[in-house]
């Protein structure tokens, strides 16, 4: 992510603590549905979550999705 005009880098994107642990468990290589299962929602929810952390961290999929998760911290390697 690039600095604003100011000179000072752009805030995180806002994921809550549901979307973060989605990426944080597909950071780990758990499938949806392992996902799901280990948080006790359904797959589809698992999916709306991740829907969502990829929208607002602007990647174009899960992958991405996690690679900027991990390079703003908001997950730990």
């Amino acid at each position: 992510m690039s600095a604003d005009l100011s000179g000072r880098a752009p805030d995180p994107p806002n994921l809550t603590a549901r979307e973060i642990e989605c990426i944080r468990l597909a950071a780990r290589g758990l499938t949806t549905g392992e996902t799901a299962r280990e948080i006790q929602v359904s797959e589809r929810t698992v999916e709306f979550h991740l829907g969502n952390a990829v929208r607002k961290l602007g990647a174009v999929n899960k992958l991405r999705a996690v690679v900027i998760a991990l390079q703003l911290n908001l997950i730990e390697p």
